[in-house]
């Protein structure tokens, strides 16, 4: 209280000097690498967390349960003035006088310029995933993101994402967790106009159609991988239609009366393994 009555009562002159030195601090600050090794780096990790919601209330995000119903998929931005605003808070913890206030004003910009940049470090350092200095060179200017409420996050573990911006450019992921048992999280550097989710790799599978009582399996090319006209295809033979097995020798010979050459097990595998499935989730306003 004695402090806050000292520096009410200083001469303005003194007040102005002050505020100038913590202003040229802060640019100073603001244009200061972020360097993961840095001693201060555990507050700015942490304030940087913040920034990508982390330990943030559910009910801050979501306040009632109509907003994020069953089998659905929210897309939104984050304002940057209530991110602000929350960084600002968490930094008001230790203010005690008009002094503390001071240089928090001159200083938050900076300390949100180092914590921009900061965000980006975040999951490839939680993936145990180097991060270099040039990543960290710009702070990230937008942040937007999806909230899925559905069976497919306890069903499908290892579910891939990847945001598109409006011009199609793939977005950086900022953080993509799981919030409880059916919800999920995605955070990106831009704002999603397409999301795409795809099956994990690990998900991969044989895939092929009947037809007509017959398996068929529709053939590929075999240097560029694209899939050839649909009367390009071949018999799978079929070992033991309860057990779901298949008869690999057979269906090699298959292949390679196909396109007259030896078949390679790698060859083998690009033919038969079914593309994973892609959904995609499509904004439809500019």
């Amino acid at each position: 209280m004695q402090a806050r009555m000292d520096w009410d009562n200083s001469p303005q002159v003194v007040r102005t000097h002050i505020r100038r030195v913590f202003g040229e601090l802060a640019a100073l600050t603001k244009n200061q690498p972020v360097r993961l090794e840095h001693q201060d780096d555990e507050l700015i990790g942490w304030l940087s967390q913040l920034g990508l919601l982390v330990n943030l209330p559910f009910h801050y995000l979501i306040p009632t349960e109509s907003m994020l119903p069953s089998d659905s998929i929210r897309l939104f931005y984050v304002n940057p003035n209530w991110l602000q605003a929350l960084i600002d808070g968490a930094c008001s913890l230790g203010r005690n006088a008009s002094l503390d206030l001071t240089h928090d004003q001159e200083l938050i910009d900076a300390v949100i310029s180092q914590i921009g940049k900061r965000m980006k470090a975040v999951r490839p350092l939680l993936q145990n995933k180097s991060v270099t200095a040039k990543e960290l060179d710009d702070e990230v200017q937008a942040i937007g993101g999806f909230l899925l409420r559905s069976p497919l996050v306890p069903g499908w573990r290892g579910l891939e994402f990847r945001a598109l911006s409006s011009q199609g450019t793939p977005l950086r992921a900022l953080r993509i967790e799981t919030l409880s048992d059916d919800v999920l999280i995605g955070l990106f550097e831009g704002v999603p106009y397409t999301l795409e989710m795809a099956q994990p790799p690990e998900g991969f599978f044989f895939g092929f159609n009947q037809i007509n009582g017959r398996y068929m399996k529709r053939m590929r090319n075999l240097d560029s991988g694209e899939l050839l006209p649909e009367s390009d295809s071949i018999e799978v033979v079929v070992q033991n239609e309860n057990l779901r097995t298949i008869d690999i020798y057979q269906t090699a010979k298959h292949m390679e009366a196909y396109f007259q050459k030896e078949i390679t097990s790698a060859e083998f595998a690009l033919q038969m393994i079914k593309t994973p499935y892609i959904g995609r989730v499509i904004r439809t306003d500019e």
